[in-house]
């Protein structure tokens, strides 16, 4: 009878102690509904990719996390499973606010002491606030703010995000979850990805499309009717497999971009030089499909070749300088002088002839 006792006591301990709530499996149903882009990334497939260790950590790339774990000492990145990276419209518009969900074997007092290098070293740089009966922590010098959503779950972003996420965990608000195109294209796309991305294309996209437009011809104003866009990249030993869908209105809208991109590799192609450059081989290679109201685009690229590009790119950017007129001043030709700034009695305005009188 004791022993049945003390097994309900701790039992009941449990129940009491142990959080109720976590983030959703479904990444999209951590998700706020008025968030236009969602991108889900599989943490620990990707630092264990070639592509991680030769183009991030060796080119010197990851010297901010390696900062991290000199200052805390563990690396956070290695304790998450996956993230998951959202935008959601600024008031106003302007650029989006960005936020994020991570689920992995996190130990929330680590991270906080861990935030506490950063901020200062004492409690004094963070304020504790609960919403809904979850911890957060805001920064006391800033906007941004954290929330331990169960035993592995954390959301970070700005305030106002990181309380929409809650709310959406708690089921009190709508998640993406509800967007069924949306839905059924993660759904889709997910599958087998490391990192998937899906969005609908935002407001603040459209002009730039037109001001591209000017340049590379009325075409690419087709861009703006993209309903969806997904991109998939999946880190396979030593190479990197990636893909492009764009959901359209109809069939033809979907042939039509699939042209627009045929049209677009074919002028690539056409560059002086660009055969003695790895991306000759991939744009090659590139498989174009129309899916019903779908385009399809899919290519594979040796991470060997990513390196061959990064190094080439200052080369190859001076190049794209030099076949555009006027992009690049003439080294050749003096920079003529400034014109000088003008007197004050230039900048008197002339007085109107006098007119002679007539003699009489």
């Amino acid at each position: 009878m004791i022993a049945l006792a003390l097994v309900a006591v701790l039992a009941g301990a449990w129940y009491m102690f142990w959080p109720h709530t976590s983030l959703p499996v479904d990444p999209l149903a951590a998700v706020p509904a008025d968030s236009y882009g969602v991108a889900h990334i599989r943490v620990d497939r990707v630092l264990a990719s070639d592509a991680w260790k030769r183009l991030i950590v060796e080119r010197g790339q990851a010297k901010g996390i390696e900062r991290v774990q000199v200052l805390c000492g563990f690396n956070p990145l290695d304790r998450i499973k996956e993230l998951t990276v959202f935008a959601r419209p600024a008031p106003g518009g302007g650029l989006p606010k960005l936020a994020f969900a991570a689920r992995g074997e996190l130990n929330h007092q680590e991270l906080l002491d861990c935030v506490k290098k950063f901020t200062g070293g004492d409690d004094s740089a963070l304020t504790r606030e609960d919403i809904e009966g979850i911890p957060t922590v805001q920064s006391k010098k800033g906007s941004s703010r954290a929330a331990f959503i169960g035993r592995d779950g954390i959301v970070g972003g700005d305030a106002e995000s990181v309380a929409a996420v809650i709310h959406t965990v708690l089921q009190k608000a709508p998640s993406l979850s509800g967007d069924l195109m949306m839905k059924q294209l993660y759904a889709e796309l997910e599958q087998g990805s490391d990192i998937t991305l899906v969005s609908r294309l935002p407001e603040e996209a459209k002009p730039m499309i037109r001001q591209l437009a000017t340049v590379a011809g009325p075409k690419v104003e087709l861009l703006e009717e993209i309903k969806l866009f997904g991109v998939t990249v999946v880190t396979s030993s030593a190479k990197l497999a990636g893909g492009i869908t764009l959901v359209t209105g109809s069939t033809a809208e979907a042939n039509a971009f699939v042209e627009l991109g045929k049209n677009a590799i074919g002028r690539l192609l056409t560059i002086p030089g660009i055969g003695m450059t790895p991306a000759y081989g991939v744009l090659k290679t590139v498989q174009s499909e129309v899916r019903g109201d779908r385009a399809t685009f899919s290519g594979l690229i040796k991470v060997a070749s990513v390196e061959t590009l990064l190094e080439l790119a200052p080369a190859l950017e001076a190049f794209a300088g030099d076949m555009v007129p006027g992009a690049k001043p003439d080294a050749s030709k003096p920079t003529p002088a400034p014109a000088p700034a003008p007197t004050i009695e230039q900048l008197q305005p002339e007085e109107p002839p006098t007119k002679k009188r007539k003699k009489d």
